[in-house]
């Protein structure tokens, strides 16, 4: 199996924690987003928190406990998304409205302050600031909204910068923003297409764990549960 990992941090520092994780696998032609608040036993911590204690071989480590086998990584700093994306433009599909609470800046806190950014359909076409606002704004203005449906708008996002032959390599080589763990990853994620396979990994319960909100795996139900729920769904099939 050949598969790397893009992880892009929350801020412009390396000590900082990764806000978006991707693990690329060439073989099944699949991109797969790890939510940041999945636990890992490895390091007792989140896994956004594994590159900053232990850099790119600590985060593969983790990743690999928790079923991300992967052979590489690249690391880029927030300053890196902000290069590439600083002169482009991004025609994303919009199925409904979306309001959000946005803070002032893009590196601030919600709670320092905050404005409504909106997004309407049927599409909109993203550049400047507004491209970090869809890939990164998390709490809706009527309370919804979670990390998964933010990964969700991410995978709408890239999708579009490939269509339109984005390209990556530019920052994904200079090690003042990118560092790369392992085997050099770029001719793996050349091979990425539009066509692949892109999900969020969301088979995951809430948790808490010393005293934190966080996910963790979700427990497989036991067989003689599902054939259960298939016996139900066979006679409510009767009855109807």
């Amino acid at each position: 199996m050949a598969a790397t990992v893009v992880a892009i941090l929350d801020r412009d520092n390396w000590d900082a924690n990764t806000d978006i994780i991707v693990v690329a696998d060439v073989s099944r032609r699949r991109l797969t987003w790890v939510p940041r608040d999945l636990w890992s036993p490895l390091i007792g911590d989140r896994i956004n928190a594994a590159f900053a204690v232990g850099g790119g071989g600590l985060l593969l480590d983790a990743l690999a406990q928790l079923g991300f086998t992967a052979q590489s990584a690249v690391c880029l700093r927030r300053g890196a998304t902000e290069a590439a994306l600083a002169g482009a433009s991004v025609r994303v599909p919009i199925r409904e409205p979306l309001d959000f609470w946005y803070p002032l800046t893009p590196t601030s806190r919600l709670e320092d302050g905050r404005r409504q950014v909106s997004f309407r359909p049927p599409d909109e076409t993203l550049s400047g600031e507004r491209l970090h606002q869809w890939i990164g704004a998390r709490t809706m203005v009527d309370g919804q909204g979670t990390d998964f449906h933010r990964m969700r708008r991410q995978i709408v996002f890239l999708r579009a910068l490939i269509a339109q032959d984005f390209d990556f390599r530019s920052v994904l080589k200079d090690p003042e923003l990118a560092r790369i763990t392992g085997e050099d990853p770029l001719p793996l994620l050349a091979r990425v297409g539009v066509n692949w396979r892109m999900q969020v990994h969301d088979w995951v319960d809430d948790a808490v764990i010393d005293g934190r909100m966080v996910l963790v795996p979700r427990k497989p139900k036991p067989w003689w549960r599902r054939q259960l729920r298939r016996l139900r769904d066979r006679l409510k099939g009767k009855r109807t």
